[in-house]
């Protein structure tokens, strides 16, 4: 075994002891909706948050298919937990290759030596965003969001903007440009709506957030650019890579949903009345039922295997990828996003019927399951996923890069 296998081994096995945690105590949270500060402190302490910084700087040195499984592990206890420790895992590399490395490097000392959450407020595909104007010494934001995944939870945010008409960086006119900024929180003039309450992803705290003259300076500016500017294919990966990892949630829910289905058939249900069985493990329907939604579980499985390897070797290209090994990469993640989701929300809703209705208790809570993949898995229409895989099989057309593709 290499030594990047017996880290990521290792990493795995910290993951499914959170996972199991939050599994056990999973319905109940859900029922309370409590802001998840004592989920972040339990990731904080296993020593995951910072496995994907370079091993240079204290991190763990995880490669882009090592933190997707292990978002997949994480999503076995706890989808909501998962979601956030998604957007912090891939968000301690913001800036990682831009022209802001001291902003970086300052990041990273905080995530390794004071444990920073990291928390994101919207992105760039729906206006308005939040307005960057001049304010002396450096800019003052204003705005609001209404969908703000780990914010409130969150030491460091990143948020996106556009700089108001008569803004200047270096004597260069910016105004309209599209940029990105990090804010600590708390921070004067940044408050969340706690108005979150939708009926799955319950912990991740995803309610509004207003900025009122949140002053930024440009020490805190990742970068900016043109919104019609074409970006270099390799710049554009992030959105392949975070659309595998949504997919590796509704896949590590699955797991975890068939994993309980599995517990509660052999402890607590009961076979039906006109069946032979004497236990409902052993009832012959159950069985081939049950052995339908593996086999679709592990089809699902297998496809974000090979599509988390493809994205891997367009990372590692870097510079040289070209926009057509881009392409290729986004349809293997694109298509098994479509399968883990459509598997997951089978998984979740089929269990029902093996387990009973004395399973359909809120205290034992197997329908979080199902609410949490079919209310996050609206967060772009699979279907739209379909079209772009549909169009590169059919017309041989790759995905054209946007924030959702």
């Amino acid at each position: 075994m290499s030594a990047d296998e017996g880290k990521f081994a290792a990493w795995l096995q910290v993951a499914e002891k959170v996972a199991e945690e939050l599994r056990r105590t999973g319905a109940a949270r859900d029922l309370a909706g409590a802001a998840p500060v004592e989920e972040v402190d339990l990731l904080r302490r296993s020593g995951l948050l910072t496995i994907f910084l370079p091993e240079a700087l204290a991190g763990g040195g995880a490669k882009v298919h090592h933190v997707v499984k292990i978002v997949r592990t994480l999503a076995k206890g706890d989808t909501s937990i998962a979601q956030i420790a998604l957007h912090h895992l891939f968000g301690t590399a913001l800036g990682a290759n831009g022209p802001n490395r001291a902003l970086f490097l300052r990041r990273a000392r905080g995530f390794v030596e004071q444990g920073w959450f990291h928390g994101g407020v919207a992105q760039a595909a729906y206006e308005p965003l939040m307005s960057a104007a001049p304010a002396p010494g450096g800019f003052s934001l204003n705005g609001a969001k209404p969908f703000t995944t780990g914010a409130a939870v969150a030491n460091t945010l990143h948020v996106w903007v556009r700089f108001a008409p008569d803004v200047e960086i270096g004597g260069r006119k910016v105004g309209g440009h599209i940029g990105q900024f990090v804010v600590a929180n708390p921070t004067p003039g940044l408050s969340f709506g706690d108005d979150w309450d939708n009926m799955g992803q319950r912990l991740t705290v995803s309610g509004s957030a207003t900025f009122e003259n949140v002053f930024v300076s440009e020490e805190d500016l990742v970068a900016h650019w043109r919104e019609d500017e074409p970006l270099p294919p390799h710049v554009t990966l992030f959105v392949p890579i975070i659309q595998l990892a949504f997919g590796e949630l509704y896949l590590g829910t699955a797991q975890g949903a068939l994993e309980e289905a599995k517990d509660y058939i052999h402890k607590r249900a009961r076979p039906w009345l006109t069946s032979s069985a004497r236990s409902a493990s052993e009832d012959t329907l159950v069985i081939e039922r049950f052995g339908r939604l593996a086999v679709a579980l592990a089809s699902a499985e297998a496809l974000a295997d090979a599509a988390g390897q493809a994205i891997q070797r367009a990372v590692d290209r870097g510079a040289e990828l070209t926009a057509r090994e881009r392409g290729e990469a986004a349809v293997k993640s694109y298509q098994s996003k479509i399968q883990s989701t459509e598997v997951a929300l089978e998984i979740t809703s089929r269990i029902f019927e093996l387990t009973g209705a004395r399973s359909t208790t809120r205290a034992l809570g197997l329908d979080r399951y199902w609410r949490n993949v079919r209310t996050h898995s609206l967060h772009d229409p699979v279907h739209y996923k379909i079209m772009e895989v549909g169009g590169y099989a059919l017309n041989d057309i790759p995905p054209t890069p946007t924030y959702y593709s």
